[in-house]
């Protein structure tokens, strides 16, 4: 399941070859009961979601780095110009910088520069008050 638990509807089922007709089917019938949608996803560092996303939230934090454009502006461009609910480096504030940056040690995906210095100093997002932006 995603985060927030109670928000998100997705839920990524992950299966051994071996699993009977029976067992996926009443997965799925056990995610749906909680109104998820399930989808069975391959079995690779970060499944789908992940293995896409932080390469896209990472390639934000270095457009930020080449250019020296405001945060907002960055997480603005991203809600209105492609529709979605928040922000490239409010996301990453969301999920914490620490929490970030092993995603992609997992998916073989380097956190930026300015994400190891922001750990560095102790802003990991939302639950250290500072990240990209003040809580």
């Amino acid at each position: 399941m995603f985060n927030p638990v109670t928000k998100m509807k997705l839920i990524e089922l992950i299966f051994p070859r071996e699993s009977s007709a029976d067992t996926r089917s009443r997965a799925v019938a056990l995610c749906e009961t909680f109104e998820k949608t399930p989808v069975e996803v391959p079995d690779v560092p970060g499944f789908v979601v992940n293995r896409l996303l932080f390469p896209y939230l990472f390639s934000a934090v270095r457009l930020l780095e080449e250019t020296g454009m405001d945060p907002l502006d960055i997480d603005t461009c991203m809600r209105f110009g492609a529709g979605h609910p928040m922000g490239p480096l409010a996301l990453l504030d969301l999920v914490g910088l620490d929490v970030s940056k092993a995603i992609g040690e997992t998916i073989g995906e380097r956190a930026p520069e300015r994400v190891d210095q922001l750990i560095d100093e102790g802003a990991l997002g939302r639950k250290s008050g500072r990240g990209f932006f003040r809580y």
